[in-house]
């Protein structure tokens, strides 16, 4: 079986759900926003982009996924944390964040490949997490390889995995 289709375990400093699932997304984009100093990432994405980017791949994104994309771009966020978008972004000379669709492509080369339906987002510490689009009834959905951690949105994920714990705490 996949990894990112087994049951949720928890990973390695990764805070109980609940409590993360009451932070709003708005709230944590706040966090992002107060936070720039922190973060290196490429110009937010267009509508245009959008579009795009859901005609590469053949689904519509996640709507709090666009959110975040359309206000923060992909890049590099809080020293670590690799959030694709539509186009790459070069952090330094010799260090690029590849787009959504590069992941993709990059991750059905792999034996196992990952099925139709799931798209890569986020990559840190050898962990990439994906949205799993393959569930109308959980459109929000992230899974992640190789641990089989689940999440059942953008706003829960990103505060329990991507948010430092200053920022949490600021949060609370």
């Amino acid at each position: 079986m996949p990894p990112f289709d087994r049951e949720p375990a928890r990973e390695a400093g990764q805070r109980e759900q609940p409590r993360a699932a009451t932070t709003t997304l708005d709230r944590i984009f706040e966090t992002f926003a107060r936070d720039a100093a922190c973060h290196m990432s490429g110009e937010p994405a267009t509508e245009q982009d959008l579009r795009g980017l859901e005609k590469a791949v053949g689904r519509p994104l996640p709507a709090s996924f666009r959110a975040f994309v359309a206000r923060f771009g992909g890049g590099l966020f809080y020293q670590g944390h690799e959030i694709f978008g539509p186009h790459r972004v070069m952090i330094h000379d010799i260090e690029l964040v590849p787009s959504l669709t590069s992941m993709l492509v990059w991750l059905r080369s792999q034996q196992p490949a990952v099925p139709d339906g799931v798209l890569p987002f986020h990559r840190a510490d050898g962990i990439v997490h994906l949205l799993d689009l393959r569930a109308p009834a959980q459109p929000e959905r992230i899974v992640s390889l190789p641990y089989g951690s689940t999440y059942p949105d953008l706003a829960t994920f990103l505060g329990s995995v991507v948010l430092p714990p200053a920022a949490r705490t600021a949060e609370d």
